[in-house]
Parts: C-alpha cells; sequence; structure tokens
C-alpha cells in the first residue's frame, strides 16, 4: 500500500509519537512501538492522583493501524 502524505507526516504513528490529552490533560493517549509490535496506551499525566484508576491499564491494546492516519502498522506499507 502506497502511503498518503497525511499518513507519511502523522504526528501519532510516527517517531516520537505525539501524545493526545484527555480529559483535561490528566490521561494522555499514544501510540507506541516495541520491536515492530504498536499498541494505543494509556497513560498518566504524572500526578499520582490522576491515575489511580489507571492502575488496571498497564498492557494497552495492540493495533494493526493508525487510528487517526488509517496508515497500516503491520510494516506492509511503501514508502
Amino acid at each position: 500500500m502506497k502511503l498518503t502524505e497525511k499518513q507519511k507526516d502523522c504526528l501519532y504513528c510516527h517517531a516520537p509519537f505525539q501524545s493526545i490529552p484527555l480529559f483535561r490533560g490528566e490521561i494522555l493517549l499514544q501510540i507506541e512501538e516495541d520491536g515492530g509490535e504498536y499498541r494505543l496506551m494509556i497513560k498518566g499525566n504524572g500526578d499520582p492522583e490522576d491515575i489511580g484508576f489507571l492502575s488496571y491499564v498497564v498492557d494497552g491494546q495492540v493495533i494493526n493501524g493508525c487510528p487517526f492516519c488509517k496508515r497500516p502498522l503491520d510494516g506492509e506499507e511503501e514508502e
């Protein structure tokens, strides 16, 4: 699959992986890549009081495509 300009320039699925603040910045949504596997992670903003309910969400969700630009994340795209 040939990437569109939007997919090539996506800030969310290319390093350094920009995060998206949710709930007035109390938590962050961010894609992380490790060994070719991409995960959609939920992270705290650094304030321990804001992340108590996140203690159960530690591994994130494996994803096959960027939810923002729809770029496939399975390593089969063409530049």
